[in-house]
Protein backbone atom coordinates (compact mmCIF):
# COMPACT_ATOMS: atom_id res chain seq x y z
CA UNK A 1 0.00 0.00 0.00
CA UNK A 2 2.88 2.46 0.89
CA UNK A 3 4.68 1.74 -2.33
CA UNK A 4 1.57 2.54 -4.58
CA UNK A 5 0.99 5.74 -2.57
CA UNK A 6 4.64 6.70 -3.51
CA UNK A 7 4.45 5.86 -6.84
CA UNK A 8 1.05 8.38 -7.49
CA UNK A 9 2.74 10.96 -5.67
CA UNK A 10 5.73 10.51 -7.72
CA UNK A 11 3.41 10.25 -10.94
CA UNK A 12 1.82 13.47 -9.94
CA UNK A 13 5.27 14.99 -9.25
CA UNK A 14 6.05 14.21 -12.84
CA UNK A 15 2.78 14.85 -14.60
CA UNK A 16 2.63 18.61 -12.62
CA UNK A 17 6.26 19.06 -13.66
CA UNK A 18 5.86 18.48 -16.97
CA UNK A 19 2.86 20.44 -16.92
CA UNK A 20 4.69 23.19 -15.47
CA UNK A 21 7.17 23.09 -18.23
CA UNK A 22 4.80 23.16 -20.90
CA UNK A 23 3.19 26.44 -19.65
CA UNK A 24 6.63 27.60 -19.08
CA UNK A 25 7.76 27.34 -22.64
CA UNK A 26 4.18 28.39 -23.72
CA UNK A 27 4.76 31.40 -22.42
CA UNK A 28 8.05 32.13 -23.38
CA UNK A 29 7.32 31.60 -26.79
CA UNK A 30 4.08 33.60 -26.99
CA UNK A 31 6.17 36.61 -24.96
CA UNK A 32 9.13 36.39 -27.51
CA UNK A 33 6.48 37.37 -30.55
CA UNK A 34 5.38 39.95 -28.53
CA UNK A 35 8.82 41.54 -27.64
CA UNK A 36 7.67 42.73 -24.25
CA UNK A 37 9.89 45.36 -22.64
CA UNK A 38 12.87 43.70 -23.90
CA UNK A 39 12.31 45.61 -27.07
CA UNK A 40 12.78 48.66 -25.25
CA UNK A 41 16.20 47.36 -24.48
CA UNK A 42 17.21 45.61 -27.46
CA UNK A 43 16.54 48.73 -29.22
CA UNK A 44 18.84 50.90 -27.10
CA UNK A 45 21.69 48.98 -27.88
CA UNK A 46 20.54 48.85 -31.46
CA UNK A 47 20.91 52.95 -31.05
CA UNK A 48 23.61 53.09 -29.23
CA UNK A 49 26.03 50.95 -31.32
CA UNK A 50 24.94 53.07 -34.38
CA UNK A 51 26.17 55.94 -32.88
CA UNK A 52 22.40 57.58 -31.21
CA UNK A 53 21.59 58.56 -27.52
CA UNK A 54 19.59 55.53 -26.54
CA UNK A 55 17.94 57.62 -23.98
CA UNK A 56 16.44 60.57 -26.30
CA UNK A 57 13.65 60.21 -28.59
CA UNK A 58 12.59 58.50 -30.71
CA UNK A 59 11.39 55.78 -29.37
CA UNK A 60 9.86 52.81 -31.42
CA UNK A 61 8.09 50.84 -29.18
CA UNK A 62 5.13 53.06 -27.90
CA UNK A 63 7.07 55.96 -27.30
CA UNK A 64 8.80 54.36 -24.13
CA UNK A 65 11.84 55.23 -23.14
CA UNK A 66 15.06 53.14 -21.87
CA UNK A 67 16.00 53.31 -18.06
CA UNK A 68 18.80 50.94 -17.56
CA UNK A 69 22.02 51.78 -17.15
CA UNK A 70 24.56 51.97 -20.13
CA UNK A 71 26.55 49.07 -18.90
CA UNK A 72 23.49 46.72 -19.41
CA UNK A 73 22.65 48.60 -23.05
CA UNK A 74 26.93 47.65 -23.72
CA UNK A 75 26.36 43.66 -22.96
CA UNK A 76 22.96 43.75 -25.11
CA UNK A 77 24.93 44.56 -28.48
CA UNK A 78 25.68 41.45 -29.50
CA UNK A 79 22.22 40.33 -29.22
CA UNK A 80 20.86 42.36 -31.24
CA UNK A 81 20.86 40.76 -34.55
CA UNK A 82 17.90 39.03 -33.72
CA UNK A 83 14.96 39.51 -31.06
CA UNK A 84 13.21 36.91 -30.84
CA UNK A 85 15.66 34.50 -30.50
CA UNK A 86 16.83 36.77 -27.60
CA UNK A 87 14.09 37.23 -25.84
CA UNK A 88 12.95 33.77 -26.09
CA UNK A 89 16.06 32.67 -24.34
CA UNK A 90 15.81 35.29 -21.54
CA UNK A 91 12.65 33.85 -21.31
CA UNK A 92 13.13 30.43 -20.40
CA UNK A 93 16.25 31.72 -18.31
CA UNK A 94 13.77 33.76 -16.28
CA UNK A 95 12.28 30.61 -15.44
CA UNK A 96 15.94 29.35 -14.60
CA UNK A 97 16.58 32.08 -12.64
CA UNK A 98 13.35 31.95 -10.19
CA UNK A 99 13.99 28.03 -10.26
CA UNK A 100 17.93 28.50 -8.75
CA UNK A 101 16.85 31.22 -6.66
CA UNK A 102 14.29 28.94 -4.92
CA UNK A 103 16.96 25.95 -4.48
CA UNK A 104 19.16 28.79 -2.89
CA UNK A 105 16.19 29.78 -0.34
CA UNK A 106 15.58 25.99 0.12
CA UNK A 107 19.52 26.38 2.38
CA UNK A 108 18.21 28.15 4.55
CA UNK A 109 14.93 26.43 5.37
CA UNK A 110 14.57 22.51 7.82
CA UNK A 111 12.55 21.14 5.59
CA UNK A 112 13.17 17.61 7.30
CA UNK A 113 9.59 17.80 8.61
CA UNK A 114 7.96 18.12 5.57
CA UNK A 115 6.73 14.52 3.62
CA UNK A 116 7.00 14.58 -0.14
CA UNK A 117 3.03 15.56 -0.71
CA UNK A 118 3.73 18.22 1.98
CA UNK A 119 6.44 19.43 0.03
CA UNK A 120 4.53 19.31 -3.21
CA UNK A 121 1.86 20.82 -1.74
CA UNK A 122 4.29 23.91 -0.40
CA UNK A 123 5.63 24.09 -3.52
CA UNK A 124 2.57 23.83 -5.52
CA UNK A 125 1.00 26.95 -3.48
CA UNK A 126 4.06 28.93 -4.54
CA UNK A 127 3.13 28.25 -8.29
CA UNK A 128 -0.08 29.76 -7.59
CA UNK A 129 0.94 32.72 -5.58
CA UNK A 130 3.73 33.81 -7.38
CA UNK A 131 2.00 32.88 -11.19
CA UNK A 132 0.60 36.27 -11.64
CA UNK A 133 3.43 38.30 -10.97
CA UNK A 134 6.10 35.83 -12.73
CA UNK A 135 3.15 35.41 -15.53
CA UNK A 136 3.51 39.30 -15.44
CA UNK A 137 7.44 39.50 -15.83
CA UNK A 138 7.19 36.93 -19.11
CA UNK A 139 4.63 39.04 -20.79
CA UNK A 140 6.69 42.12 -20.64
CA UNK A 141 10.02 40.10 -21.02
CA UNK A 142 11.52 42.09 -17.94
CA UNK A 143 14.42 41.52 -15.39
CA UNK A 144 12.94 40.86 -11.77
CA UNK A 145 13.46 36.87 -11.77
CA UNK A 146 17.28 37.87 -13.04
CA UNK A 147 17.58 40.47 -10.18
CA UNK A 148 15.91 38.29 -7.22
CA UNK A 149 18.06 35.49 -8.74
CA UNK A 150 21.36 37.86 -8.41
CA UNK A 151 20.46 38.93 -5.02
CA UNK A 152 20.42 35.43 -3.63
CA UNK A 153 23.22 34.50 -5.27
CA UNK A 154 25.52 37.21 -4.35
CA UNK A 155 23.99 36.96 -0.27
CA UNK A 156 24.30 33.24 -0.44
CA UNK A 157 27.74 33.34 -1.96
CA UNK A 158 28.64 36.00 0.53
CA UNK A 159 27.25 34.04 3.77
CA UNK A 160 29.43 31.23 2.53
CA UNK A 161 32.63 32.80 3.22
CA UNK A 162 32.93 34.24 -0.78
CA UNK A 163 32.35 37.60 0.41
CA UNK A 164 34.56 39.20 -3.04
CA UNK A 165 32.94 37.19 -5.53
CA UNK A 166 29.39 37.80 -3.94
CA UNK A 167 29.90 41.41 -3.74
CA UNK A 168 30.83 41.87 -7.30
CA UNK A 169 27.31 39.87 -8.46
CA UNK A 170 25.44 42.45 -6.08
CA UNK A 171 26.91 45.16 -7.81
CA UNK A 172 26.73 44.02 -11.38
CA UNK A 173 22.73 43.78 -10.36
CA UNK A 174 23.06 47.42 -8.81
CA UNK A 175 24.46 48.14 -11.76
CA UNK A 176 21.62 47.38 -14.26
CA UNK A 177 19.58 48.24 -12.55
CA UNK A 178 19.68 50.26 -9.10
CA UNK A 179 17.08 48.00 -6.80
CA UNK A 180 19.28 46.34 -5.07
CA UNK A 181 20.85 49.11 -3.36
CA UNK A 182 18.92 48.37 -0.54
CA UNK A 183 21.47 45.30 0.18
CA UNK A 184 24.21 47.80 0.84
CA UNK A 185 22.40 48.66 4.24
CA UNK A 186 22.02 44.93 5.23
CA UNK A 187 25.69 44.62 4.02
CA UNK A 188 26.71 47.57 6.33
CA UNK A 189 24.73 46.14 9.13
CA UNK A 190 25.62 42.95 9.06
CA UNK A 191 29.49 43.61 8.77
CA UNK A 192 30.21 42.32 5.43
CA UNK A 193 32.72 44.65 4.78
CA UNK A 194 34.66 42.92 2.25
CA UNK A 195 31.63 42.37 0.74
CA UNK A 196 30.41 45.93 0.83
CA UNK A 197 33.59 47.21 -1.02
CA UNK A 198 33.42 45.01 -3.37
CA UNK A 199 29.81 45.79 -4.14
CA UNK A 200 30.42 50.21 -4.14
CA UNK A 201 33.44 49.41 -6.12
CA UNK A 202 31.97 47.61 -8.81
CA UNK A 203 28.65 49.34 -9.55
CA UNK A 204 30.41 52.32 -9.24
CA UNK A 205 33.47 50.58 -11.95
CA UNK A 206 30.83 49.72 -14.58
CA UNK A 207 29.69 52.91 -14.96
CA UNK A 208 32.94 53.50 -16.62
CA UNK A 209 32.97 50.91 -18.51
CA UNK A 210 31.44 51.88 -21.48
CA UNK A 211 34.02 54.77 -21.61
CA UNK A 212 36.24 52.41 -22.95
CA UNK A 213 34.61 51.81 -26.23
CA UNK A 214 32.63 56.01 -26.85
CA UNK A 215 34.88 57.69 -24.84
CA UNK A 216 34.93 59.45 -21.57
CA UNK A 217 32.58 62.42 -22.14
CA UNK A 218 30.28 60.69 -23.98
CA UNK A 219 29.67 57.94 -21.58
CA UNK A 220 29.19 60.84 -18.97
CA UNK A 221 26.58 62.39 -21.23
CA UNK A 222 24.67 58.72 -21.34
CA UNK A 223 24.64 58.93 -17.54
CA UNK A 224 23.65 62.34 -17.17
CA UNK A 225 20.62 61.68 -19.52
CA UNK A 226 20.06 58.16 -17.77
CA UNK A 227 19.97 60.11 -13.92
CA UNK A 228 17.72 62.59 -15.59
CA UNK A 229 15.39 59.48 -16.20
CA UNK A 230 15.58 57.76 -12.58
CA UNK A 231 15.91 60.53 -10.72
CA UNK A 232 13.96 59.55 -7.50
CA UNK A 233 13.07 63.54 -6.74
CA UNK A 234 11.76 64.69 -10.18
CA UNK A 235 8.16 65.73 -9.82
CA UNK A 236 7.01 62.23 -11.92
CA UNK A 237 8.48 60.14 -8.99
CA UNK A 238 7.07 61.73 -6.53
CA UNK A 239 3.51 61.49 -7.05
CA UNK A 240 1.49 58.45 -9.32
CA UNK A 241 -1.91 59.09 -9.90
CA UNK A 242 -2.25 56.51 -13.00
CA UNK A 243 -3.43 53.05 -13.05
CA UNK A 244 -0.25 50.35 -13.10
CA UNK A 245 2.17 51.91 -10.93
CA UNK A 246 2.20 50.92 -7.38
CA UNK A 247 4.68 51.22 -4.22
CA UNK A 248 4.64 54.19 -1.74
CA UNK A 249 4.25 56.81 -3.73
CA UNK A 250 1.61 55.71 -6.03
CA UNK A 251 -0.44 54.66 -3.04
CA UNK A 252 -0.30 57.33 -0.26
CA UNK A 253 -0.43 60.54 -2.01
CA UNK A 254 -3.94 59.46 -3.67
CA UNK A 255 -5.37 58.89 0.09
CA UNK A 256 -4.04 61.37 1.69
CA UNK A 257 -5.25 64.16 -1.16
CA UNK A 258 -7.41 64.50 -3.68
CA UNK A 259 -5.18 64.16 -6.82
CA UNK A 260 -7.88 62.41 -9.26
CA UNK A 261 -6.98 59.63 -11.31
CA UNK A 262 -8.05 57.86 -14.49
CA UNK A 263 -11.46 56.47 -12.84
CA UNK A 264 -13.98 59.08 -11.62
CA UNK A 265 -14.14 57.15 -8.07
CA UNK A 266 -12.70 59.04 -4.99
CA UNK A 267 -9.79 57.72 -2.91
CA UNK A 268 -8.63 60.47 -0.87
CA UNK A 269 -9.63 59.45 3.07
CA UNK A 270 -7.86 63.29 3.99
CA UNK A 271 -7.46 66.58 2.06
CA UNK A 272 -4.02 67.06 2.61
CA UNK A 273 -1.92 69.58 0.14
CA UNK A 274 0.05 67.52 -2.93
CA UNK A 275 3.22 68.46 -0.86
CA UNK A 276 2.29 68.29 2.44
CA UNK A 277 1.59 64.38 1.45
CA UNK A 278 4.85 63.83 -0.74
CA UNK A 279 6.50 64.56 2.52
CA UNK A 280 4.30 62.22 4.82
CA UNK A 281 4.82 59.46 1.89
CA UNK A 282 8.47 60.27 1.87
CA UNK A 283 8.42 59.76 6.01
CA UNK A 284 6.64 56.69 5.82
CA UNK A 285 9.02 55.04 3.31
CA UNK A 286 11.88 56.11 5.43
CA UNK A 287 9.98 54.48 8.07
CA UNK A 288 9.76 51.22 6.21
CA UNK A 289 13.37 51.10 5.59
CA UNK A 290 13.58 51.63 9.76
CA UNK A 291 11.81 48.76 10.06
CA UNK A 292 14.44 46.43 8.81
CA UNK A 293 15.80 46.81 12.77
CA UNK A 294 13.15 44.80 13.66
CA UNK A 295 14.08 41.95 11.44
CA UNK A 296 17.77 42.35 12.70
CA UNK A 297 17.01 42.51 16.58
CA UNK A 298 20.81 42.55 17.08
CA UNK A 299 23.77 44.79 17.66
CA UNK A 300 25.97 46.54 14.31
CA UNK A 301 28.04 44.17 12.52
CA UNK A 302 26.67 40.78 14.45
CA UNK A 303 26.83 38.43 11.91
CA UNK A 304 23.39 36.13 12.10
CA UNK A 305 24.23 32.49 12.55
CA UNK A 306 20.33 31.12 12.47
CA UNK A 307 20.16 30.84 8.66
CA UNK A 308 15.72 30.98 8.88
CA UNK A 309 16.54 33.93 10.61
CA UNK A 310 18.83 35.55 7.85
CA UNK A 311 16.46 34.42 5.23
CA UNK A 312 13.58 36.44 7.32
CA UNK A 313 16.29 39.31 7.07
CA UNK A 314 16.64 39.04 3.14
CA UNK A 315 13.03 38.24 2.41
CA UNK A 316 11.92 41.74 4.23
CA UNK A 317 14.83 43.57 2.51
CA UNK A 318 13.45 41.63 -0.69
CA UNK A 319 9.98 43.41 0.61
CA UNK A 320 11.03 47.00 0.66
CA UNK A 321 12.21 46.84 -3.14
CA UNK A 322 8.51 47.30 -4.42
CA UNK A 323 7.13 49.50 -2.17
CA UNK A 324 9.76 51.93 -1.45
CA UNK A 325 11.03 52.64 -5.16
CA UNK A 326 8.53 55.00 -7.64
CA UNK A 327 7.16 54.06 -10.95
CA UNK A 328 6.85 50.20 -9.55
CA UNK A 329 4.77 48.07 -12.10
CA UNK A 330 2.87 44.74 -10.86
CA UNK A 331 5.67 42.43 -11.94
CA UNK A 332 7.95 43.99 -9.41
CA UNK A 333 5.92 42.71 -6.60
CA UNK A 334 7.62 39.16 -7.34
CA UNK A 335 10.08 40.78 -4.91
CA UNK A 336 7.18 40.05 -2.48
CA UNK A 337 7.17 36.35 -3.15
CA UNK A 338 10.37 35.13 -0.85
CA UNK A 339 8.49 36.77 2.28
CA UNK A 340 5.38 34.92 1.27
CA UNK A 341 7.35 31.94 0.74
CA UNK A 342 8.86 32.51 4.04
CA UNK A 343 5.24 32.59 5.62
CA UNK A 344 4.35 29.84 4.01
CA UNK A 345 6.95 27.53 5.34
CA UNK A 346 5.97 29.50 8.91
CA UNK A 347 2.20 28.37 8.75
CA UNK A 348 3.51 24.63 7.62
CA UNK A 349 5.80 24.34 10.01
CA UNK A 350 4.04 25.55 13.12
CA UNK A 351 -0.09 24.77 12.23
CA UNK A 352 -0.49 21.25 14.30
CA UNK A 353 1.42 23.55 17.43
CA UNK A 354 -0.14 26.71 17.30
CA UNK A 355 -3.61 26.32 15.61
CA UNK A 356 -5.57 26.60 18.56
CA UNK A 357 -3.94 30.48 19.69
CA UNK A 358 -6.69 33.13 18.60
CA UNK A 359 -4.03 35.32 17.06
CA UNK A 360 -2.94 32.79 15.69
CA UNK A 361 -5.59 31.61 13.74
CA UNK A 362 -6.65 35.71 12.98
CA UNK A 363 -2.91 36.09 11.54
CA UNK A 364 -3.23 32.48 8.99
CA UNK A 365 -6.82 33.91 8.00
CA UNK A 366 -5.31 37.12 7.77
CA UNK A 367 -2.53 35.93 5.69
CA UNK A 368 -5.05 33.64 3.44
CA UNK A 369 -7.41 36.48 2.96
CA UNK A 370 -4.59 38.97 1.43
CA UNK A 371 -3.38 36.17 -0.53
CA UNK A 372 -6.23 36.43 -2.72
CA UNK A 373 -4.47 39.80 -4.55
CA UNK A 374 -1.73 37.77 -5.07
CA UNK A 375 -3.62 34.79 -6.45
CA UNK A 376 -4.51 34.16 -10.28
CA UNK A 377 -8.03 35.07 -9.07
CA UNK A 378 -6.88 38.46 -9.11
CA UNK A 379 -5.92 38.45 -13.12
CA UNK A 380 -7.71 40.57 -15.58
CA UNK A 381 -8.91 37.37 -17.32
CA UNK A 382 -10.61 35.83 -14.28
CA UNK A 383 -12.53 39.34 -12.22
CA UNK A 384 -12.69 40.84 -15.63
CA UNK A 385 -10.81 44.49 -16.93
CA UNK A 386 -12.96 46.75 -14.92
CA UNK A 387 -12.68 45.03 -12.08
CA UNK A 388 -8.50 45.07 -12.08
CA UNK A 389 -8.83 48.71 -12.97
CA UNK A 390 -10.81 49.36 -9.71
CA UNK A 391 -8.01 47.35 -8.05
CA UNK A 392 -5.36 49.36 -9.71
CA UNK A 393 -6.79 52.23 -8.57
CA UNK A 394 -7.31 51.48 -5.49
CA UNK A 395 -3.92 50.40 -5.04
CA UNK A 396 -4.81 46.98 -3.68
CA UNK A 397 -1.38 44.97 -4.11
CA UNK A 398 0.43 47.76 -2.18
CA UNK A 399 -1.89 47.33 0.69
CA UNK A 400 -1.77 43.69 0.35
CA UNK A 401 2.47 43.98 0.28
CA UNK A 402 2.03 46.24 3.49
CA UNK A 403 -0.13 44.09 5.22
CA UNK A 404 3.00 41.32 4.77
CA UNK A 405 4.59 43.33 6.81
CA UNK A 406 2.75 42.76 10.32
CA UNK A 407 1.72 39.08 9.42
CA UNK A 408 5.81 38.53 8.67
CA UNK A 409 6.76 40.09 11.98
CA UNK A 410 4.51 37.71 13.92
CA UNK A 411 6.20 34.86 12.04
CA UNK A 412 9.26 35.56 13.35
CA UNK A 413 12.03 32.94 13.34
CA UNK A 414 11.89 32.78 17.55
CA UNK A 415 9.11 31.04 17.33
CA UNK A 416 10.88 28.11 15.29
CA UNK A 417 13.81 28.15 17.99
CA UNK A 418 11.94 25.79 19.95
CA UNK A 419 11.62 23.30 17.22
CA UNK A 420 14.66 23.09 16.52
CA UNK A 421 15.73 23.00 19.70
CA UNK A 422 12.91 19.59 20.03
CA UNK A 423 14.23 18.23 16.62
CA UNK A 424 18.13 17.73 18.18
CA UNK A 425 16.40 16.31 21.27
CA UNK A 426 14.74 13.77 19.33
Amino acid sequence: MNKVSLWNEATLEKVLLSLLLIVCLFLSINSAFDGGDFDVYLEAAYKLYHGQNPYLPPYSKNGMGYSYSPFFIMLLIPFTYNYFITELVWCLLSFWFIYRSFIIFEKYLDLRFMNRLTYMKYVMLLVVLSFQFMSNNIGMVQVTPFLIWIIFESINLIHSGKNILGGILLGIGINIKILPIVFIGYLFYRGYFMALIACIVCFIGLYFVPSIFWGYEYNLTLLSDWWVIINPTSKEHQVEIGIGTHSMVAFLPVYLSDTGGELLFKRNIFNMSIDSAIIVTNLASLFLVACSLFYFRSNLFIREKFKVKALWEICYFMLLIPLIFPHQQKYAFLFAIPMVAYILYFIFRTFGLYKNLLLYRFVVFTFGFVMIVYSPIHGSDIIGGDLFKLSQHYRLITIATLILIPISLYCNPQKLLSLVTDDKNK
